[in-house]
């Protein structure tokens, strides 16, 4: 059974504004770097600005970095705690809870986006590019392509209109590789 976010529920219309209101994703690219809590799995965010609302928006992308999965998410702590869009390349089908979703509709395979009903209830949905299979393919083989139609599907560009793009942090060189490299460099 899935979990109805009472948060979401109560401010539904501020919930919808946040999901299709314009957005201005604020830092391209949005750099990968290994996630504190999962060293199998690489993280990177920017703010984003909403063009009717003050509150702190924030764009996570995740990628594992033993598989071909990633996910990307929108989260506004003034909302709710838990990210309130998301989407998913990989993983298990989910099953809406909902009565006004026809049964044979309510398993939905990934790649497919999350969002939450005017109850509060997590619903799961594929766009007409997810539905068709060489469409659904590249997007899950290439974040940049999943970026791209995340930004597309909640109104979210750059400045200049483009989507951004993500880019994984070249590793920092440590002092022991500094040190190595100079060995034997006489600087006077």
């Amino acid at each position: 059974m899935n979990r109805r976010n009472r948060d979401v529920k109560d401010q539904y219309p501020f919930y919808q504004e946040l999901v299709k209101g314009k957005k201005t994703v604020l830092t391209s690219p949005i750099f990968l770097g290994v996630k504190p809590t999962n060293p199998y799995w690489l993280l990177g965010d920017s703010e984003v600005f909403h063009q009717t609302s003050d509150e702190s928006i924030t764009v996570l992308v995740e990628r594992s970095t033993r598989e071909n999965k990633y996910g990307i998410k929108l989260r506004c702590k003034a909302l709710t705690e838990q990210p309130y869009f998301r989407f998913d390349s990989d993983g298990p089908a989910h099953r809406n809870d909902d009565p006004a979703i026809p049964l044979d509709e309510q398993s939905v395979t990934t790649p497919h986006f999350n969002a939450y009903n005017s109850a509060g209830l997590p619903i799961a949905y594929k766009t007409d590019k997810l539905k068709q299979e060489a469409e659904a393919e590249a997007i899950v083989n290439d974040i940049n392509f999943g970026l791209a139609h995340f930004c597309s599907e909640t109104n979210m560009t750059l400045v200049d209109g483009n989507f951004p793009v993500v880019a994984e942090r070249e590793p920092e060189l440590g002092l022991e590789e500094v040190e190595e490299l100079f060995k034997g460099v006489n600087f006077e």
